[in-house]
Formats: C-alpha cells, sequence, structure tokens
C-alpha cells in the first residue's frame, strides 16, 4: 500500500514538473511583439518626447509605453523587471541616447533579448547631420526641447516604422508631415516671439535648455547641472545672482518635475519673481488628464519666455 501511494505521488510531481516546463517554454518561445496579438506595432520608448513623437507618428498603427511614469525624472530613472521584460517584447525600442539614460548600457551587456529595432536618437540625429551641443567634453542630452530637431526625429520615427510595416507606409508619412507642420508653426512662432526682447538672458533650473537657446538666440544660464539633482555650490548661486542683478532679469525659472528651492531662493535674493519652463522630460500627472502635449506645453514656455524676457512682439494669447 505504501509502494502504490508514493508511486502516485512521483507520478503527481511529474506531472506537475511537466507542465510547469511547457508553460515556461510557451513564454519564452512565443514571439516577442504584440504586433501577432494585437495587430498593432509595440513600442516602447524610454521617456516622454520619444512616446510622444512616436505615438503621433504611427497613430492608431501602434501601442507605446513610456518607461517613466508621469511626473518621474527621467535622469535617475532605473527600471524595473517588467519594464526590461517588456523592452524585450517589443517590435521597437525609442531611446533618447546621449547618456540620459544611464541603465541603457547595463541592460545591453546583461541581455540578448532585445527588440529588432532599436533608435539611439542621439546616435541617429547624428547620422541626419544634426549637430549635437557638447558641454564639458559631453554631448548635451536635451536636443528634443529645439522644434526643429523634434521634426527630425519624427523623421527618424516615421522611417523605422516604414520599414517595419510598408504596407501602411502613406499612413506613416501623412502623420509624420502632421507633426512635422506643427513642429514648423511652433517654430515659426518662437521666431516671431522672441524677436523684441528687453531681456536677453534666462536663468533655469538645470541644463536643458541650451538648444532652445542657441536656436533662437538667447543665453541660458543654468543654476544646476544635466540633472536638476545636481545641487549649485555656494559660490556659483553667487555668481549667478550677480548675473542676475546685472542683466536686470526679473523671473528666475524653475521645472515641473524638479524640486525650486534653488530658483526661489535666487528670485528672493534679488526681489523677483518665479516662472515655469518645462523640459518636457515627464508630464505631471494633471498635464496627462488635461490632455497636455509636446505643441501645447512648448506654446507655455513661449508665453513665459516671453514675460521673463520683456518681449514687445508676437506675444501669444493661449
Amino acid at each position: 500500500m505504501f509502494k502504490i501511494i508514493t508511486n502516485r505521488k512521483l507520478a503527481l510531481v511529474v506531472t506537475i514538473v511537466a507542465i510547469v516546463a511547457l508553460f515556461i517554454f510557451l513564454l519564452s518561445s512565443r514571439t516577442p511583439t504584440s504586433s501577432t496579438q494585437s495587430g498593432k506595432i509595440n513600442i516602447v520608448g524610454s521617456f516622454y518626447p520619444v512616446s510622444y513623437a512616436a505615438g503621433a507618428v504611427g497613430g492608431n498603427l501602434v501601442s507605446v509605453r513610456t518607461l517613466v511614469p508621469s511626473g518621474v525624472e527621467p535622469h535617475d530613472f532605473e527600471p524595473s523587471s517588467r519594464d526590461f521584460v517588456d523592452i524585450g517584447n517589443a517590435d521597437i525600442l525609442i531611446y533618447n541616447g546621449a547618456g540620459l539614460e544611464p541603465w541603457v548600457q547595463k541592460w545591453e551587456a546583461g541581455t540578448s533579448i532585445r527588440p529588432k529595432h532599436i533608435i539611439n536618437m542621439s546616435t541617429a540625429l547624428r547620422d541626419r547631420g544634426v549637430v549635437l551641443l557638447e558641454k564639458n567634453g559631453a554631448v548635451d542630452p536635451h536636443f528634443w526641447v529645439d522644434p526643429v530637431v523634434m521634426k527630425v526625429e519624427a523623421e527618424i520615427i516615421r522611417d523605422v516604422l516604414v520599414g517595419v510595416d510598408s504596407t501602411n507606409q502613406q499612413i506613416f508619412i501623412d502623420n509624420a508631415k502632421r507633426l512635422t507642420n506643427l513642429l514648423d508653426v511652433l517654430d515659426q512662432r518662437f521666431r516671431a516671439g522672441l524677436t523684441s526682447c528687453a531681456i536677453k538672458n534666462i536663468i533655469v533650473g538645470h541644463e536643458a535648455f541650451d538648444y532652445l537657446g542657441h536656436r533662437y538666440g538667447f543665453p541660458v544660464t543654468s543654476i544646476s547641472g544635466i540633472s536638476p539633482d545636481e545641487e549649485p555650490a555656494p559660490k556659483d548661486l553667487a555668481r549667478i545672482i550677480a548675473l542676475v542683478k546685472e542683466k536686470g532679469v526679473k523671473y528666475i525659472f524653475f521645472e515641473t518635475v524638479a524640486s525650486p528651492k534653488f530658483s526661489e531662493l535666487i528670485a528672493r535674493e534679488v526681489g523677483g519673481g518665479t516662472l515655469a519652463l518645462n523640459p518636457l522630460e515627464s508630464l505631471t500627472p494633471n498635464e496627462v488628464q488635461s490632455g497636455e502635449d509636446y505643441v501645447s506645453i512648448m506654446e507655455t514656455n513661449l508665453v513665459n519666455l516671453q514675460k521673463a524676457m520683456s518681449c514687445t512682439e508676437g506675444i501669444l494669447k493661449i
């Protein structure tokens, strides 16, 4: 009797092990793209700007997941295990590059399961002749704040999508054209709105706006470095306060997903005010709920720039 029970238990254990092994095999061998499951191209974007462009160009033919959650600053973001699974199962991974996502190097070194199509946007931009700014020997990764550069990003994504799904080529071309037309208008509004300004300098939270200043011709002084988590030294604060007084700057900019404490400190020291300048690294939950996007937030940025720089022509009313 004891022997029969033992054999039954052994058979049960063997059956369970076989079922589990089959389940694991099916999971590991399934096609790592949602295009075979949902009919859409599955895109993972590292953070908001690339996801925005991918969604605009891909339209209803893509499903886009953004790794950095709403309201989270991307510079120090670390993906979870679930995030890495989603990356491996994607048709396309799009990331900014130029050091914005430190986790990418570790991920590339640690896995052989990766999407067939990977866009390092900084590399792709340079391949198309876009000159990226450098500071202290490193590439500035904040190029998306320049609408002209964003046009090229849209074109890069368009071409990759056409390569993945050539049957819908015209849809991707039309969607990309709509987005680049919006960005053309945005570029024109910035050029017109910042032509006649009494104040030429702006003070911002961290080094996220040099491309904007370079495009439209105004110097940008940053309180912190490439990452907003970098705290300025007292001597740097003193230097910025002296510059604010010298240039007659009335407003110090802060960012929506970073601490405003140093912007507020400088504003108090000079008797000035503060205004938001959004680097669009991540939308806040309120911005998402309100239906804000890259273009609408950049228009708000322009309004605040015009106020801070005392611009007299082309002032937007939105």
